[in-house]
Formats: C-alpha cells, sequence, structure tokens
C-alpha cells in the first residue's frame, strides 16, 4: 500500500496540509494527522501510552529494517510538539497532487513509500473512489 508520511513543525501546519488535499478529492479516510494534542488513528493501539502507541502505528507504516530509526525519530519530534501527516494515496494522480500540496505546505522531512509508476492505479485505475480532478 502506498504511503507518505510527512513531518511538519506544528499540528496546525500539517492539518491545513491534510484540509487542503481533502479538498482537492484524497479520502478523508486515507488520511490522519497525528500530534500531541491530536492522536488520530495512534488510539486504536491498546497500551494507553501515547509513545509506545505512536512507535507501534508509525511501525505498521515503516516496515523497513532500515527505518527503525526513523521511527525514534518521528515519535520524539511528535512528543516534542510536532505533527506527523500520514497520506495513503491511490494512484499516481493522487501521488503527484500529494507530493505537491504536502511540499507547499513546507514539511520538514517525507518519507515516500509508493509503488514504481508501472504499479501504480491497481484495479481500480487512476480515479479511485473520492476523487475529484
Amino acid at each position: 500500500m502506498d504511503r507518505i508520511v510527512a513531518l511538519y513543525a506544528t499540528p496546525d501546519a500539517a492539518e491545513r496540509a491534510r484540509v487542503h488535499l481533502g479538498r482537492k478529492g484524497v479520502a478523508t479516510d486515507r488520511m490522519d494527522v497525528v500530534s500531541n494534542s491530536d492522536h488520530g488513528r495512534v488510539v486504536d493501539f491498546p497500551d494507553q501510552n501515547f509513545a509506545k502507541d505512536l512507535g507501534n502505528y508509525l511501525h505498521k507504516l515503516l516496515t523497513q529494517e532500515s527505518e527503525r530509526s526513523l521511527i525514534h525519530g518521528l515519535v520524539d519530534a511528535v512528543l516534542g510538539g510536532k505533527a506527523v501527516l500520514v497520506v495513503h494515496p491511490r494512484g499516481k494522480i493522487e501521488i503527484d497532487m500529494a507530493e505537491e500540496i504536502i511540499e507547499e505546505h513546507e514539511p520538514e522531512t517525507v518519507l515516500w513509500r509508493v509503488a514504481p509508476p508501472e504499479a501504480q492505479g491497481g484495479l481500480l485505475g487512476e480515479h479511485a473512489a473520492g476523487f475529484k480532478s
């Protein structure tokens, strides 16, 4: 599954990027902002310890061994007041649109985990449910 994880200096900046993506047609159930004040989908993890739950949440998104140190850095950043925007784009059009919008809102860093162009689109094609051109 394609996913983009962007770190923003403030929860407000991440939320502005999320709203902008939503206005362009990315379905809200494929985006999440996580911060100290808004735990987003992290609450689905049962440990009752936000730092540990956030680490588990990010571990599900960033699965490569080389990404382990990134997870710890992201957890520390969120605990320090920053925010993470997670986007699950569908197809090349949404990936390209997400790249433009995410960068427009000036993230500190972006982790891209997307399929090669020839694998994007899947069975639903480029225009998945909720997409607006």
